[in-house]
């Protein structure tokens, strides 16, 4: 009966839900397609934009080198990409700030390009900032709960609701993230390095990338579009309301592309891309109850994670087509326990203990020496396989 309540509240939502107000974000403009460019590709004439960045790396080569050498070579650049996939992204939170204490293998002093989406997107800004931001990092990420993120909609309060969730928790969250130092250190960089994030479009279906340095320089709504920005790109289907930014609605960029890359071929650079996938490569077994909420909860999980696999396997196979370094690592394999479920045996998104755990073992793979990166082929055989693991 509760069910056949909800559902009753998201048929009446359907028509009742009202449109949220919009932002006006100049610094995020929102590209328009070009004819060529297939749908659910990952390059849009924004992002080939910020990625044409070779006579910026060109220039600066030739400023740390005599000009003969500049000719000859092309810039090395260090490439961070920031996967999809919810509460997984407390081990690469730990991962960064173990890393910062490693002196067999130093963390860089620099990324010259990151690029995130949904949890990874949330992660960017402050892996972009650098090592000062590992208290942040870890503040947001070290013993995350389901309620520091979202709050659930009642069954009334679904008939006028355009999700299920509520993301005021979320939101606040990063508000308390992104302080003026963090944006004035951000902004700092722009126009040698580059932050991106990436959100769907849901007028267009395309994916869009939003340049995150560039927001950082605003002069009107600077924070507020930053947090929009952000919140586009982890705006889960359905789970979270879409945004609107500059008349457009968009969601998680994660429905499109779970991590992205291409557009850095625009620029003529050596680069060292470090893919960070925020899930574990094997793909949890599970038993669902022969029930809506359960099935839908199971088959979201299903795509979710094929999608991730397909755009994962699309980025490195990319990079290593270019020739270019590439190292990445995976979350470890484990998962939520007994504690993590709600007293009517659902599953939290975020449970306290796992990202703890998460976390715990990304800092001390982090800190711990030599890191056992991977190579582009042993992720794209890892992507590729479809094992299974039994879920705790």
């Amino acid at each position: 009966m509760r069910w056949c309540l909800v559902l009753f509240a998201l048929a009446i939502s359907a028509c009742s839900a009202p449109l949220p107000e919009d932002l006006v974000c100049e610094a995020l403009p929102v590209a328009e397609r070009m004819p060529e460019i297939s749908q659910g590709s990952v390059m849009t004439p924004e992002e080939a934009q910020i990625f044409g960045m070779g006579a910026m790396f060109q220039e600066r080569a030739a400023e740390q080198a005599p000009r003969r050498a500049a000719r000859a070579r092309l810039p090395r650049v260090n490439v961070a990409l920031l996967s999809a996939g919810g509460q997984w992204g407390a081990f690469t939170a730990g991962f960064f700030t173990g890393w910062s204490e490693n002196r067999v293998e130093p963390r860089p002093a620099d990324f010259d390009v990151v690029t995130g989406v949904s949890t990874g997107a949330l992660l960017a800004p402050l892996i972009f900032a650098g090592p000062e931001y590992d208290p942040v990092l870890a503040a947001g990420y070290n013993g995350v709960r389901e309620r520091d993120i979202l709050r659930r909609r009642g069954v009334i309060e679904l008939a006028g609701s355009a999700s299920l969730w509520d993301p005021a928790p979320l939101s606040r969250l990063i508000d308390r993230q992104i302080s003026g130092a963090l944006l004035d250190d951000i902004a700092g960089d722009a126009g040698e390095r580059t932050l991106l994030v990436g959100a769907v479009n849901l007028r267009t279906g395309f994916f869009e990338a939003f340049d995150l340095t560039s927001q950082a320089k605003a002069t009107r709504n600077r924070a507020p579009c930053f947090r929009e920005a952000l919140l586009a790109s982890a705006a889960i289907p359905i789970a979270f309301p879409p945004r609107r930014v500059n008349g457009a609605l968009y969601v998680d960029g994660a429905a499109r592309q779970g991590l992205f890359l291409r557009g850095l071929a625009e620029a003529r650079v050596r680069p060292t891309v470090y893919v960070f996938l925020n899930n574990a490569g094997a793909f949890p077994e599970d038993e669902p109850d022969y029930a809506l909420p359960a099935l839908a909860s199971r088959s979201s999980q299903i795509l979710s994670d094929e999608l991730l696999r397909s755009s994962a396997i699309e980025a490195i196979q990319f990079a290593k087509d270019q020739g270019w370094t590439v190292r990445g690592l995976f979350a470890p394999e484990v998962w939520p326990g007994p504690d993590c479920l709600k007293g009517d045996g659902s599953k939290l998104s975020f449970c306290e203990s796992f990202t703890r755990e998460l976390f715990a073992e990304g800092q001390r793979i982090g800190a711990g020496g030599k890191i056992p990166w991977l190579g582009a082929d042993a992720l794209i055989e890892r992507l590729a396989t479809q094992s299974s693991a039994r879920e705790g």
